[in-house]
This record gives structure tokens, sequence and C-alpha cells, in this order.
């Protein structure tokens, strides 16, 4: 063998190992972090995905919850993770990117993080407590407009996402609702049926109490009717086509994954999103599945913080 020959075999060999090394990824357990309790709608998505991800990666796949201010504990902690693709963080785009500005952040929501893929967007339902006196949004909104301040909205703290997305819509709407702040959306919806306040901007926790008449449904964003309330109307059709706004739902690892480790796991989800049990269970938790890459999924986040940020400022949102 000549020595050119000797040379070209041997950096074939030194690269072999390293060739083993990428194509076995992943090789042990996966974790997708959770940043909130178990036993919420977010711990349950988590779930979902975890365990048909895991199914097509061939490797176990755990949830791990880490609660706490709003999740940016467990965003924090997420984003401590080596940078390897086998830690994972599932995140609503409105929460996340809103966090950097009302919270004093160890991580950036943007910089601290790879996109790894989107899984659908979730719904947000205005609704009325049964005492309102008004049978459709028309009625309703003569009847706030006529008295300023005097009713209330619920929303599961401040800063969270149904707060923002009630004052986005006075702004459209052009009216005046008192702000109530609860510690969660379980009380909020709690007292909006006991009729201590009377307007509410929510998703899931609402739509087991619309079916079951306790609150009323006036309007839902999305470019369509939802699948599951196909009698109430979306905003732009009873006039507001201004406001629409979506909590686009998606995975995030810590920032500099491989590229290669990035487009593994965001084929997974795409194939995990492919599946009916996965859709059906996903159309349950009110989201509307779809799959969004990586790149999509980080022009999202780019949008979304630079639209809340401006709404933090004009309406001078700040945590208590």
């Amino acid at each position: 063998m000549t020595l050119v020959r000797r040379a070209f075999a041997a950096v074939l060999l030194a690269m072999l190992p390293l060739a083993a090394q990428a194509q076995a990824f992943p090789d042990r357990v996966l974790k997708l972090v959770v940043p909130f309790p178990p036993g919420g709608a977010t711990d349950t998505l988590g779930r979902i995905l975890a365990k048909r991800m895991g199914e097509i990666l061939n490797q176990p796949f755990v949830v791990e919850n880490h609660g706490g201010a709003g999740g940016t504990l467990g965003t924090d902690f997420a984003a401590r993770q080596p940078a390897d693709g086998y830690t994972m963080l599932l995140v609503n785009a409105i929460p996340h990117t809103a966090a950097g500005k009302l919270y004093d952040l160890k991580y950036d929501p943007l910089k601290s993080f790879t996109p790894i893929g989107a899984l659908g967007t979730l719904r947000y339902i205005l609704a009325i407590g049964n005492d309102v006196p008004a049978n459709d949004y028309a009625q309703f909104v003569a009847l706030v407009k006529a008295a300023p301040g005097k009713y209330n909205f619920a929303s599961a703290g401040v800063g969270t996402a149904p707060h923002l997305a009630m004052e986005l819509y006075m702004r459209a709407a052009g009216v005046e609702i008192v702000h109530i702040p609860y510690q969660g959306s379980g009380p909020a919806v709690t007292d909006l049926m006991g009729g201590r306040v009377q307007v509410i901007i929510e998703n899931v926790p609402l739509v087991p109490l619309i079916k079951a008449g306790k609150v009323r449904a006036l309007a839902v964003t999305g470019k369509t009717r939802a699948a599951n309330f196909p009698d109430v109307p979306t905003f732009a059709e009873v006039g507001l086509p201004a406001f629409e706004m979506s909590g686009t739902w998606g995975l995030i690892a810590p920032a500099g994954v491989p590229a290669d480790r990035v487009a593994i796991l965001s084929n997974a989800l795409a194939t995990a999103l492919k599946d009916p049990a996965v859709h059906d269970a996903l159309v349950l938790q009110g989201i509307d599945p779809e799959y969004g890459t990586a790149a999509g999924f980080g022009a999202v986040l780019a949008r979304e913080s630079q639209k809340w940020s401006k709404l933090i400022d004009e309406a001078k949102i700040k945590l208590q």
C-alpha cells in the first residue's frame, strides 16, 4: 500500500467513530421539560408528545415538570442543560416570549434556545358568565361600551396569555373592562361561573364549561371556526378582523444543538403529528395540530416577542 493510500485509509478510520456517533443519535433517554406542575393542560400535551416521539426515536422519552414563576423556572432549567439534543422544552410562544419583558430573567427567550419545531396553535375564546345580559357578541359590545369600567374580566394572572389576550382585544374593540387577576385559570373560571367576574378570554379550561352551558362563548380566534365549537363565530365574523392571536406551541432546546440533531428531532415531531391518535388528542386539548419547521417556529417566536413587548409597554403591564 502506498503512503498516499495509507494516509487516506487512516483518515477514513478516524472518521468512522464520528459517523457512528452521528448515526446513533439518540442512543439514550430523552427529556422533555414541562415548565408547569403535573396534571395541567401543558403537562398533558407534553406526555402525549413524549410518548409518541419516544416510539419514533426508539428511545425512552421522559417528562420532567419544573413549575413556578409563570413557567420561567422550568425554562431557566432547560436553558442550562447541555446542548446535545437530549433535552427539549415545551412552550407556548405567547408566555414564553412575553416573559422576557415581565421578568428579570437569567436567560434570553430567543437567544438561549434552538427551535426544534411547532406542533400547532391554541385558540382563545371570549366568554361571558350566564348572568351577563347579552345573547351574542354585538349585544355584549353594546353593553360594555355603554358602561365603561363597569364590567370585570378574569385572567390566570398578570402577564399570562389570557391577560395579554384581553389587553390586545380591548385595544382592537375599543372597550374598557377592569382586570381582576387570579392565581391560575381554575379560580378565574370558577368566579366567572359564580358571577363575581363577567368576562374572560381563555382556552382549554373553558371548553367543558361551554359545552355544559355554564358559560357562554361569544367569539373564537382563528381564521375558521373551531371544530369543537362550530356555532361560535370567529372574531373576523363578528366584525373584528384586526384582533387575531393564537398560542403557537412548539419544542425548543438549549442553544447550540447541532443542526443534524435538530433535524432528527424535528422530523420525529412531524411524524408524531401525522399519527391520528396524537392529532385527535391535541384537538381535545383545544389545539389545531400543524407541524412547523425549526426555522418557521423560530420566526414565530421572533414575531411574538416584538408583538407582546410592544403591548406590555403600551398597557404598562408590570408584575405585582
